[in-house]
C-alpha cells in the first residue's frame, strides 16, 4: 500500500498530512520533503492542494519538492562503496 501525502502552504509554512495519520508542519521545502521521505512518501504521491484559507504552491515551489524528493529517494538506492586508502609514500 502507497503512503499518499497532501502538502499545503498555510502563513509561510509547508503542513503535510499524510495518508497513514501523520501530520508534518515546517518552514522550510526540504525540511518538509526530508520529514515526508522519513514517512516513506514517494515523490509520486506526494500532491500539493489547496484550501480555503491556505495559499497554492508555486509552480517554482512544486517542483523544489518533487525535485528533493527524487533526490532523496536516489540517495537512498545508490550502494555506498567505499573508497579504498591508498598509501603513497611522500619522499623529501
Amino acid at each position: 500500500m502507497t503512503i499518499q501525502a497532501k502538502i499545503l502552504l498555510h502563513k509561510n509554512e509547508f503542513i503535510a498530512e499524510v495518508s497513514d495519520g501523520q501530520r508534518f508542519v515546517q518552514g522550510d521545502l526540504r525540511a518538509i520533503a526530508g520529514a515526508l521521505h522519513q514517512a516513506g512518501v514517494l515523490a509520486g504521491d506526494a500532491l500539493c492542494e489547496w484550501r480555503t484559507g491556505h495559499r497554492m504552491l508555486t509552480a517554482g515551489q512544486q517542483v523544489a519538492l518533487n525535485a528533493e524528493m527524487r533526490r532523496l529517494e536516489k540517495l537512498k538506492t545508490q550502494p555506498r562503496t567505499e573508497t579504498p586508502v591508498r598509501n603513497i609514500a611522500l619522499a623529501a
